[in-house]
């Protein structure tokens, strides 16, 4: 009796752990990839957020300091737009790493896949 129930556990649990693995790929692009996105897409949103992106653009025509001179006003023009130059800068570059990590999370199933059936082969023929 208690074996019947072990082997029909052990069998349901075969079963399921199949079931995972070849579910695996759809899950990897489907909701994983959406989630890969939506991280993506927020971390782009915090980094921009941190480096005062928005501010910077929204004030670019806005005098410092009040200063309402034609030379305070070109001042205040060159160093905004410089700064927004460089925050540029620095969001892209994030987002380039980002990017990177996106195609390594892409490729990384596949590759795992491919380096699997390497070793598999290899230790059954080699």
């Amino acid at each position: 009796m208690a074996s019947v129930f072990s082997a029909r556990v052990i069998r349901s649990a075969l079963i399921q752990i199949a079931r995972e693995f070849l579910f695996l790929p759809f899950w990897w692009y489907g909701a994983g990839l959406l989630k890969m996105l939506q991280w993506y897409r927020q971390s782009i949103k915090s980094v921009s957020a941190m480096f005062g992106l928005s501010v910077w653009v929204k004030n670019l025509f806005v005098p410092m300091y009040g200063d309402t001179a034609f030379v305070g006003r070109l001042i205040s023009f060159g160093v905004r737009f410089f700064m927004i130059i460089v925050r540029g800068f620095g969001v892209l570059l994030w987002a380039c790493l980002l990017s990177l990590i996106c195609l390594i999370y892409l490729l990384s199933l596949p590759l795992l896949a491919v380096f699997f059936l390497i070793q598999v082969f290899g230790l059954l023929f080699g």
